[in-house]
């Protein structure tokens, strides 16, 4: 029902690659899921397009030492460095990894998605396109993320009460259980500390509970009602996005 991004997959699991956590098999396995194998472009050290292994290499040997994800929308671009071009590519994709290294090495991939087929038997073509970045700015720490989003959770909690959302989304109803209950696999590779599995399995369904309810008026009655939901799941969407970024960056 729920995954990470991409992006958020390729960062966690390329950075596990290189702290030597998982194989490059596994890097492919876990980022591309049911996608065409994915391509990438304008790789340092390359020509052409590559396929995602080459790439992986070819940064590697140009420095990176690690990856690390980006998940900007329109008005909060946080963990993006630039230059203003890229920023705005990045806010369009809605996702991005920062590939990064000592001293001042930094590029950007940012995906390109393609669907096709008919409803119900649709796949995806992905491509990566590899840029030059800024070095990004440090991020909050997975605990400050934690304790924002717990605090997110506690104050839109009368709003979810008053969804009623087992009569109008279903699913929704089991990813709160889910929250509460913590019983829930662990999304992220090995090596990731305990904390950062638990915040990103909650994270990425507290974002899918949000996106439900921010793009279903499902009971709401009026347009003050819905308006007044918004306000409150929007901040909740949002800690929720910074808290899976903090924990798919957090393997050291």
């Amino acid at each position: 029902m729920v995954s990470m991004p991409r992006s958020a997959r390729l960062a966690a699991w390329a950075s596990a690659w290189l702290n030597d956590s998982c194989s490059l098999d596994d890097v492919l396995t876990r980022v591309c899921g049911d996608d065409e194998p994915h391509d990438v472009i304008d790789v340092p050290g390359s020509t052409g397009t590559v396929n995602l292994i080459t790439a992986l290499a070819s940064l590697r040997d140009a420095g990176v030492t690690t990856f690390r994800v980006v998940l900007p929308v329109p008005g909060d671009p946080t963990g993006l460095g630039g230059p203003p071009d890229l920023t705005a590519d990045a806010v369009d994709a809605g996702e991005t990894v920062l590939a990064v290294g000592e001293p001042d090495v930094a590029y950007a991939l940012v995906p390109d998605i393609r669907t096709f087929g008919p409803p119900g038997d649709q796949g995806h073509f992905v491509t990566w396109r590899c840029r030059q970045a800024a070095p990004p700015p440090p991020g909050p720490s997975l605990t400050e993320a934690e304790h924002d989003l717990s605090s997110s959770l506690m104050e839109a909690g009368s709003a979810l009460a008053q969804l009623d959302v087992a009569a109008w989304r279903p699913e929704v109803a089991t990813l709160l259980e889910e929250v509460r209950s913590s019983k829930v696999a662990e999304p992220l590779p090995r090596g990731f500390p305990a904390k950062a599995q638990m915040v990103a399995a909650r994270s990425i369904r507290l974002l899918a509970v949000a996106d439900f309810a921010l793009t279903d008026d499902g009971g709401a009655v009026s347009a003050s009602a819905a308006e007044s939901r918004r306000s409150v799941l929007t901040p909740l969407e949002r800690a929720a996005r910074h808290a899976l970024v903090a924990a798919c960056n957090a393997l050291e």
